[in-house]
């Protein structure tokens, strides 16, 4: 461990990460980079790819790459841990990383991620702590122990505040918007509406299956046509999406 990681560990110390005794930072190399991950669940999904030194969806991130601009904008709508985020800072050299994550598990391992691979500087982490939807509301998140990509919101429960991609952050240019939600995709999109008419961005987006023929219309009524697709699971399905 390098001078500057165990200054970026002491410094995350002092803000109350690594509470856990189980947690480790985990150093590795990808494509000659150096990259840290934190782990504070070696069994979760998402984390025990990381805890072997790895980038989890390895394809998901591949189609990233093939279709954001080197130095381009990225909105990460479900940034969970950071996973996409530091795969499109470090390899894609992002100008700007905004990250939407209202979890506050992953949130603590996001920020810690952030910290430790020097993105302080490219990633806004100013809404944190906020989930988007279609309107301003209160939510709940459940998510599995061992699968904290799979959080759930819950609207009308909790006190998980709520808001419109378009009252966020306006019409901000994005090159590229990412959205991981967990069935609440359709409402993210409606939230957003302003944002996306406005400046026409790329969209990555995973979709369960039950609104996958409301995301087709919803294609066809904004003029965005589907350039790739991917399927990891059976309940969903990835899709890279650009404007006519």
């Amino acid at each position: 461990m390098n001078e500057q990681v165990r200054k970026n560990t002491r410094r995350l110390r002092r803000r109350g990460f690594f509470a856990s005794p189980r947690g480790h930072v985990v150093r590795t190399t990808v494509h000659g980079t150096p990259i840290f991950f934190t782990v504070v669940n070696a069994r979760d999904e998402i984390q025990k790819y990381h805890m072997q030194g790895k980038f989890y969806e390895e394809e998901e991130l591949a189609i990233l790459g093939r279709h954001f601009p080197v130095g381009g904008r990225f909105l990460d709508v479900g940034a969970n841990i950071g996973n996409h985020s530091v795969y499109v800072a470090r390899f894609l050299h992002a100008s700007r990383i905004v990250l939407i994550e209202p979890n506050p598990d992953a949130i603590v391992v996001l920020e810690s991620n952030i910290l430790l691979n020097g993105l302080e500087g490219v990633c806004d982490r100013g809404h944190l702590g906020i989930g988007l939807s279609d309107a301003v509301a209160t939510g709940s998140i459940h998510a599995p122990k061992r699968n904290i990509g799979y959080a759930r919101v819950t609207e009308g429960e909790g006190d998980i505040p709520l808001a419109t991609a378009d009252a966020l952050l306006g019409q901000e240019a994005f090159d590229l918007v990412k959205i991981d939600v967990e069935g609440m995709e359709i409402r993210v999109l409606t939230g957003m509406e302003g944002l996306i008419v406005a400046t026409r961005p790329k969209i990555f987006i995973e979709v369960d299956n039950a609104n996958s023929d409301a995301f087709t219309a919803w294609c066809a009524q904004h003029s965005y046509n589907v350039a790739e697709r991917f399927q990891r699971y059976e309940a969903n399905e990835n899709y890279l999406v650009v404007p006519t």
